[in-house]
């Protein structure tokens, strides 16, 4: 049986934000106490083992659209210990996500993983301000227009304070703000969302990034979030922190990588690029006292042969990371292969299930 770690979801670690070498602070000096006691948490986490992620895995299931159902508990008997939500459209004041989940039912589900002692991980799709397009509408430079002196400054600050009333509006129980991991502008080392690579310098992402951090907590007094920076496919360090804002806007360093294809060569790319990856993540975040995560992975449909067992399990077994989060598994009837974990039945469950059972591998309860 696995050894469990107790933790009061609302108690705290550490008595403020006072660092040192063996409480590390987030970079937010004003930080609440559970979200200083959440920082200290991952740390001590990573060292025991790698928490399992899944993304939109309470706002419904495989092709069921039902608030509060989860696959991977179908299948486990327990939740994910890292729960992922999306809050795109948020700062158009929507009442539904772009994935159409209530923004309401994101901040019950935000409550309920805390309430059971588990994390909450933030990803943010903003729709393109200059086009009314969606994230990936992409061919403008739109980064520019956001910055001071920019044709859309104005506009953005007032899509970023819906963003903060939104991280505002996370309590729990006792009316305490609930600490999440936003993960801001990500994949930016790639070209497909506005944000990308193509469509605004280094020194223009930073900038943005750097505007939109100091708009949260320093302008709206938002002190419950750790940021999260995750580019995808890099090929050295250098390339991974090209666009990296500075370790006084960072908490969390991660990536994003996906299995594409099912053969052979398909997996040996996949865990060639994660090891090269991970090993850059990993040795970055030792050297700058920061939690390592693998931000976004998985093999769409599962249909590379045991992909948990064989090709997930060695990664996980050598590199120190606090979670590896799979991506969600779609409720659109139009969109039948797209899921990153097993719903009951599929025949990854049993590899799922051994891959899980790992002395390394933490869900839900093991970290309560």
């Amino acid at each position: 049986m696995k050894r469990l770690l107790t933790i009061a979801a609302g108690g705290a670690l550490l008595a403020g934000c006072a660092g040192g070498a063996k409480t590390p602070a987030p970079t937010d000096g004003a930080a609440t106490a559970k979200t200083c006691a959440l920082y200290g948490r991952l740390f001590d986490l990573s060292a025991r083992g790698v928490m399992v992620g899944h993304q939109d895995d309470l706002a419904y299931g495989y092709q069921r659209r039902e608030y509060g159902f989860s696959d991977v508990y179908d299948c486990t008997g327990d939740y994910p210990a890292v729960t992922g939500w999306e809050i795109g459209r948020v700062e158009l004041g929507a009442a539904y996500s772009l994935d159409s989940v209530r923004f309401d039912d994101i901040r019950r589900g935000i409550a309920e993983v805390d309430a059971r002692g588990g994390i909450s991980t933030v990803s943010w799709h903003a729709d393109n301000i200059l086009t009314g397009g969606s994230t990936w509408d992409c061919g403008a430079r739109v980064v520019a227009e956001l910055l001071p002196g920019g044709a859309a400054h104005e506009e953005w600050l007032g899509r970023l304070d819906r963003v903060a009333d939104f991280l505002g509006s996370l309590r729990d129980a006792e009316g305490r703000p609930i600490p999440v991991v936003l993960r801001l502008y990500h994949e930016q080392t790639a070209s497909w969302f506005w944000w990308g690579a193509e469509w605004c310098s280094p020194e223009e992402y930073k900038a943005l990034w750097r505007m939109t951090v100091e708009h949260l907590r320093g302008v709206r007094g938002v002190h419950n979030v750790l940021y999260a920076y995750s580019p995808t496919d890099v090929a050295d360090e250098a390339a991974y922190l090209e666009r990296y804002p500075g370790d006084e806007w960072v908490d969390v360093v991660g990536f994003d990588l996906y299995l594409f294809g099912s053969g052979e060569a398909a997996a040996a790319r996949y865990t060639e690029r994660m090891r090269r990856n991970l090993s850059i993540v990993t040795a970055y975040a030792a050297r700058a006292g920061k939690v390592a995560v693998m931000a976004e992975t998985g093999a769409e449909g599962l249909a590379a042969e045991r992909y948990f067992s064989r090709i997930v399990a060695p990664l996980t077994e050598e590199y120190p990371v606090a979670w590896i989060l799979f991506w969600r598994n779609a409720w659109e009837p139009d969109k039948p292969g797209h899921f990153y974990v097993p719903y009951k039945g599929h025949p990854s469950q049993a590899d799922f299930e051994a891959w899980i059972a790992s002395e390394r591998i933490l869900m839900n309860r093991d970290i309560r």
